[in-house]
């Protein structure tokens, strides 16, 4: 199988559950690729879809479970888990710890702030830091302390796809546009028009339309370039009061066309369901769509 024999599937199913994340298949994927560098034994030949079949192949000790978005996960039969949910609004973590985060990132310097784009690698990063006030805590845990820290704090944000701290990012400028639903410069092209509510009701009518009609489902980031090119309109998220695309795309007034769903490695958008069959579930919140000037001075300066 690709030269991945059962025992470093074991290895690398066994650690992600010491590091409290669920194996899913893509961070299982990437646990074995670090385990196999870190082995010397080369580059991990392998996909998510082999992966899987070899998950499946292991039914006595492995099971395979479905996951939303097209994923899956493999866990450890009869194996109790404390996974870390990630995703969860719930902050458990104590006020000192938020009070030490907020003083690093604010006093980082120019050659260290910058840190990798995913939770997961960015969590790796401050790990391998040696941070004292992280001292204690798993790799799934502090995955879902940068996910608070972008999320909720306002600690840190994006940077042309980097996380940086929040007075660094394009995120805080993106927040000030959409208080006072404002284009970012340098995301609307001089004299277009921008969209209203109304123009933004029309146009994903008729995209959702074709998607209804067997079309494929569209990428996120895909949206801005179809409403310049389809409907010769910009799509300014911040103008609708929105710092995010994905969440523009969950508000109420266009809750009964549209709704944001992972798929495979990305978020698409795809037709409503009826109102009944939607799960509770909490806002999607995606670093998506940034305006890529971060120098641009708050509303109104």
């Amino acid at each position: 199988a690709h030269g991945l024999v059962v025992h470093e599937l074991a290895v690398g199913v066994e650690s992600l559950y010491r590091d409290q994340l669920r194996p899913y298949g893509r961070i299982l994927r990437k646990r074995l690729a670090e385990l196999a560098q870190a082995a010397s034994r080369g580059e991990l030949d392998m996909d998510v879809k082999d992966l899987r079949k070899l998950c499946a192949s292991c039914s006595g000790w492995l099971q395979v479970e479905e996951a939303e978005g097209a994923d899956w996960s493999a866990l450890l039969a009869g194996r109790p888990d404390s996974f870390i949910d990630v995703y969860s609004p719930m902050d458990m973590y104590p006020d000192t710890l938020w009070q030490a985060v907020a003083a690093y990132f604010s006093g980082l310097t120019d050659s260290s702030m910058v840190l990798p784009g995913g939770r997961y690698s960015c969590a790796q990063v401050l790990i391998q830091r040696g941070l004292p006030f992280l001292s204690g805590y798993s790799l799934g845990q502090v995955c879902h302390i940068v996910q608070l820290a972008i999320s909720q704090k306002k600690l840190l944000g994006y940077l042309n796809g980097t996380v940086v701290p929040y007075a660094r990012s394009q995120s805080m400028v993106k927040d000030r546009h959409a208080v006072c639903q404002q284009p970012c410069a340098g995301s609307v092209r001089a004299r277009s028009v921008v969209a209203s509510w109304d123009t933004l009701r029309q146009s994903l009518a008729e995209l959702i339309q074709e998607v209804l009609a067997g079309g494929p489902p569209i990428p996120l980031s895909n949206i801005k370039r179809l409403f310049r090119s389809r409907f010769h309109i910009e799509l300014s998220e911040t103008a609708l009061g929105y710092a995010k695309l994905s969440e523009l795309l969950q508000d109420s007034r266009i809750s009964d066309l549209c709704e944001v769903s992972l798929r495979g490695n990305g978020y698409v958008m795809v037709p409503a369901r009826p109102r009944s069959s939607k799960p509770k579930r909490s806002l999607i919140s995606l670093a998506a769509t940034l305006c890529m000037d971060a120098d641009v001075p708050a509303c109104g300066a």
